[in-house]
C-alpha cells in the first residue's frame, strides 16, 4: 500500500502519538514553502516556514 497523497505545500511530519482520530494515522501535515535559493538553482526544496533549508542553509518564511 503506498502512502496518502498530500498537496506538495504540506510536509509530513512523523509523530510517535496519534493526533487524528485514526491510530494507523501517524503523520501530520505542517504547511511548507520553497527556498527561494534552492528554487533559483532548479531544484525542488519544501521547507517549514521560519527554519533553515537542509540543503543549502538559507533561512525561509
Amino acid at each position: 500500500m503506498s502512502p496518502p497523497a498530500h498537496p506538495p505545500h504540506l510536509l509530513p511530519v512523523p509523530t510517535e502519538q496519534p493526533i487524528h482520530p485514526s491510530p494507523k494515522q501517524r503523520n501530520m501535515f505542517v504547511p511548507g514553502t520553497k527556498c527561494p535559493t534552492c528554487a533559483a538553482r532548479g531544484k525542488e526544496v519544501w521547507v517549514i516556514p521560519g527554519r533553515l533549508c537542509g540543503q543549502c542553509g538559507t533561512p525561509c518564511d
